[in-house]
């Protein structure tokens, strides 16, 4: 068996079968084996003895005992001599001690009888398998399982008991893993004797011989139905979560939408009675002014106030309105090239009456030539708003300070404003300050510390909003008692703001035209008519474009059509000018509207100016004038 020591002869022994003359076999030797023989093998020894005298001759292992009392195991050899006349008369063989080879033998049989209990006891298929595939042991567990004979178990054939779903695929993991020669691993369904499915995770490890030469694969099988329940339950419980979780997460975001829903109904009712009570104000002013004119026509001196009073009102509620289109960033700006110091100074004068002279206002301006890419109206408008606001915060005898300067922002350094060059417009007072919670919300629209009825708590909001639409930010640094320092960036551009002279302003009236007007607001188109003629147009109004179509394939005399942007009906502004165009090529066009925001999308890209409501005789007069002009350029 290729185990223990090399066999070697221990001695010879010849034995004499009998004598002659005598009659009668006579075996010496023989009765001495008998008594060295272990007595357990006596029946055997004497049986192998007894066929040399027949003169047969087998193989012999049987243990002796020897004089010190140790047992050794003899394997003896032989064949029988024959005389002349074809007798056996003699026995000649050898006795060769195979003790170790027997002890390294019973070693085996014991080790195999060890595994094959423990591989027997274990709860899983084990199987070990040959170079070319077949088994060549089975455990109890696996005959079991197929619920067969060892004999047809060990040879038997998976595929009958695949899963025909899984069939296709274990053939070819396994293809691919034997042919491998590396550990692989199959997951599948099996059908048990009893007929139930359960899925089993087989594991093969390859075997080698003793010079690492592949002998096949040992391989042990789980039964892992139980965890692949747990595992589709925990999926469905998951699934389930997940349903719970997106019901929950709508519920959560109708609740917030029905917050934020109360939360804009509760900023429109601040807005209402804000907005409301500045604007009843403003409607006083005027309503009674021209009440006041109407009563005394003749009072010079009282219609020149009231007109100025008329006029000034409706000023601030321009403004309002333009307030409230900054912050919702409807207001559609017309950014231009602005040096911001200049513009402080322009601004300087209306500031200084709006602070009054019960607090010191000074300037400290050191932009230089620096030139922000802004709207200007607005520009102004949050100037006077952190102006406005510094002086609401001040006490008698308090200071503001308005400041320009250049800087470089690095990421981070002011809120929601990304680096670069940029031309910084401050304003600090020494007013009560904020506190945190102040700060947090000073942006937010509506808000306002004042009291009710002395502000709308759009004037930061303003000014947030014209930031972020020019491409800037604004930074507050507040404390209580410490007053306020605001701080505007507009981002600095390289283009020159222009340098207008005084005689190249356009003229406030020019030569007398024949406009067509296109208004269907009576109301409007009234005042328009009466602004026109006191600039010595002659005016003709269509309520609607149909009706301003007919008066120009009429041949009317038409010098300019001054056309609402937004009317009732299917044409619009624009509409109407490409049709008017298409029958007068060279007829001047100026448009007006009173919207913002998604509404003007009709005037993007057209080639006709823009005029927007409400607007001062000069302006009207300075839009028509720019028409003329840019008409009369040489194409």
């Amino acid at each position: 068996m290729g185990l223990g020591p090399p066999e070697r002869p221990r001695r010879l022994v010849g034995h004499h079968l009998s004598q002659p003359g005598s009659g009668r076999v006579r075996d010496p030797s023989a009765e001495a084996i008998l008594e060295t023989a272990h007595p357990e093998d006596h029946d055997h020894v004497r049986e192998v003895l007894g066929g040399i005298r027949r003169g047969h001759v087998e193989n012999l292992e049987h243990r002796v005992v020897r004089e010190d009392g140790s047992v050794r195991w003899l394997l003896s050899r032989g064949d029988v001599l024959r005389g002349p006349d074809g007798r056996p008369n003699r026995a000649l063989g050898v006795n060769i001690d195979i003790t170790e080879r027997r002890q390294a033998f019973d070693q085996i049989q014991e080790s195999e009888a060890r595994f094959r209990t423990l591989a027997d006891s274990a709860p899983i298929l084990m199987w070990v398998s040959k170079s070319d595939g077949r088994r060549e042991f089975v455990n109890q567990t696996y005959v079991d399982f197929l619920g067969a004979p060892y004999d047809e178990a060990i040879n038997f054939d998976w595929r009958e008991r695949l899963d025909p779903e899984d069939l296709p695929r274990i053939l070819k993991e396994q293809v691919a893993g034997e042919s491998s020669r590396q550990l692989f691993t199959l997951e599948a369904r099996y059908r048990r004797a009893d007929g139930a499915w359960r899925w089993i995770r087989s594991i093969s490890q390859p075997r080698r011989g003793p010079e690492g030469h592949f002998e096949g694969f040992i391989g042990i099988g789980f039964d892992v139905t139980d965890a692949k329940r747990a595992e589709a339950d925990l999926k469905q419980i998951n699934e389930l979560l997940a349903t719970r979780v997106r019901e929950a997460m709508a519920e959560r975001d109708e609740a917030e939408a029905a917050l934020r829903h109360a939360q804009r109904m509760e900023a429109v009712g601040q807005l209402t009675g804000g907005v409301a009570h500045d604007f009843n104000n403003l409607l006083t002013v005027i309503i009674g002014a021209l009440d006041l004119m109407q009563r005394n026509p003749g009072d010079e001196v009282r219609r020149g106030r009231m007109v100025e009073a008329a006029l000034g009102a409706a000023r601030r509620g321009e403004r309002l309105t333009q307030q409230l289109l900054a912050f919702s960033r409807r207001q559609a700006l017309r950014p231009e090239p602005i040096e911001i110091d200049a513009a402080v100074r322009e601004a300087e004068p209306l500031l200084r009456r709006a602070v009054g002279e019960a607090v010191s206002l000074n300037f400290t301006l050191s932009g230089g030539a620096a030139v922000a890419m802004i709207d200007s109206s607005q520009f102004h408008a949050a100037l006077m708003n952190l102006v406005v606001n510094a002086r609401d915060a001040v006490s008698q005898g308090g200071m503001i300070r308005v400041e320009t300067a250049v800087c470089d922002l690095v990421e981070g350094e002011a809120p929601e404003t990304p680096p670069g060059a940029y031309v910084r417009l401050s304003v600090h007072d020494t007013g009560v300050g904020m506190d945190a919670e102040t700060l947090s919300r000073v942006f937010e629209p509506f808000f306002t510390t004042k009291e009710v009825g002395k502000g709308t708590g759009l004037g930061l909001s303003q000014v947030y909003g014209f930031a972020r639409q020019s491409g800037g930010g604004v930074a507050i640094e507040s404390a209580p008692g410490q007053g306020a320092s605001v701080r505007l960036y507009l981002p600095r551009s390289t283009a020159l703001a222009p340098e207008l002279a005084a005689d190249e302003a356009p003229s406030a009236r020019g030569r007398a035209l024949n406009v067509l007007l296109v208004e269907d607001d009576p109301d409007v188109a009234e005042m328009l008519v009466a602004m026109l003629s006191d600039l010595g147009h002659a005016v003709t109004h269509a309520a609607d474009p149909e009706i301003a179509l007919r008066h120009i394939e009429g041949g009317d005399a038409i010098d300019l059509m001054l056309t609402d942007l937004i009317m009732p009906g299917g044409l619009t502004g624009v509409d109407l000018a490409h049709r008017a165009l298409a029958l007068r090529p060279a007829l001047p066009v100026l448009l007006a509207s009173g919207y913002t925001g998604d509404a003007l999308a009709a005037a993007d890209g057209a080639p006709w100016p823009l005029l927007r409501k409400p607007f001062s005789g000069d302006a009207l007069a300075e839009a028509i004038a720019g028409v003329l002009e840019q008409e009369a350029k040489p194409a």
